[in-house]
């Protein structure tokens, strides 16, 4: 249960080393190196840069990121670091698409994001080093608890992020122009059913509803999701719930039938059992684990 947050691999030749781990939170730190390859995976990824800056890649359009910057996108469009200057550390931050859209966070940020777009916080404050050595230290302790908090802290990160001043670099008009880019393609029916479970996950939805969302055939809007995100629909859906569950579990006090009706399940014993497999225990032995 204590490894659902792992570092993750990338290699030159795979875009994803351990594929599947698309639900998994990562963090690495590393000094910032050229990339031969672009590579693609379902989170949104954060980078920061200190004390150092860096061109990136990303779906076709290169981009040029100043130093002492923090950076948010998408990283299922292709994307690759093609030059670094500087001695500083790179920091990436790897969030599961399930839990980022969780969060609530504004609208316009996120579409923005699911549209392919890179956001960049206008400045770092003094102390954003400093608290992603925390993270670091705090996530090798292997504490459940700690590592609650160190996602806790990445979300109100963000959250400010999402508030204050960032800049863009139009990306997401030249994808929405760019015909021609087969990463593309689907891609605005994905974010308009990614954007309808997201609003909609804790509440009784069907795969036709959520197809229904972009107009798509169900058979069609099925096929597409599993091949752009990796997992079916009713999969996803429960990623959230069970991604909404756990946090009620740890921060409330909540019977465990208020929990799985808010979550979205339609009944406790279905919750149980989704828990039960996802996790190899109840949600009872979580509760009890983690506090």
């Amino acid at each position: 249960m204590l490894d659902w947050v792992q570092k993750i691999a990338f290699s030159d030749s795979s875009p994803l080393e351990t594929q599947g781990m698309e639900h998994k939170f990562g963090f690495r730190r590393l000094q910032p190196k050229v990339m031969p390859h672009s590579h693609w995976h379902g989170h949104i990824e954060i980078n920061y840069l200190f004390n150092c800056s860096a061109d990136y890649l990303i779906n076709g359009k290169k981009i040029s990121v100043p130093e002492g910057r923090m950076l948010l996108f998408w990283a299922s469009f292709p994307h690759q670091m093609t030059a670094t200057y500087g001695e500083g550390d790179l920091v990436n931050v790897y969030v599961p698409l399930q839990a980022f859209l969780t969060w609530k966070l504004p609208n316009e940020f996120v579409s923005q994001l699911l549209h392919g777009e890179v956001l960049v916080s206008d400045s770092l404050y003094a102390c954003d080093e400093q608290i992603t050595q925390i993270w670091e230290k705090d996530l090798l302790k292997n504490n459940h608890m700690m590592t609650v908090q160190v996602i806790n802290e990445i979300r109100g990160r963000i959250r400010r992020m999402s508030l204050e001043n960032y800049s863009t670099y139009d990306l997401a008009n030249k994808a929405c122009n760019d015909n021609n880019a087969p990463t593309l393609s689907g891609l605005t029916h994905i974010q308009a059913m990614l954007r309808y479970i997201a609003d909609n996950y804790d509440q009784k939805i069907t795969i036709a509803d959520v197809a229904n969302s972009t107009g798509l055939h169900k058979n069609y809007a099925m096929k597409l999701f599993n091949r752009v995100m990796r997992v079916s629909i009713k999969q996803y859906i429960n990623q959230l719930r069970l991604q909404h569950a756990q946090a009620l579990l740890v921060d409330t006090e909540n019977p465990v039938l208020n929990i799985a009706l808010e979550a979205g399940f339609g009944s406790v014993s279905r919750f149980y059992d989704i828990f039960q497999r996802e996790y190899n225990m109840s949600p009872l032995e979580f509760r009890r684990c983690v506090l």
